[in-house]
């Protein structure tokens, strides 16, 4: 059996103040010559400002980090705006 990892797509907090409007969405991806060979993962997407592009910032295997990752994401980018 193979352990899934979380993967964060940006290198430091700083970079979330550019996304608004975090969903967890489910993904279903192949794993060819692995057990299991379809795996379930939960992406956070965002809307990156100014350019309205939706990116994948974060994929976690279990829904539940991916639903407490995008509520730490909303809270960060809401008091970022508060404090300016």
């Amino acid at each position: 059996m193979t352990i899934e990892t979380h993967i964060l797509y940006f290198s430091e907090a700083e970079a979330l103040r550019e996304f608004s409007g975090f969903t967890v969405e489910v993904s279903h991806q192949a794993r060819p010559n692995q057990t299991p060979s379809n795996v379930t993962m939960h992406m956070v997407v965002a809307q990156r400002g100014g350019i309205g592009r939706r990116e994948v910032i974060a994929e976690f295997p279990l829904e539940m980090h991916a639903t407490i990752f995008r509520d730490m994401c909303e809270g960060f980018v809401r008091s970022e705006r508060l404090t300016k």
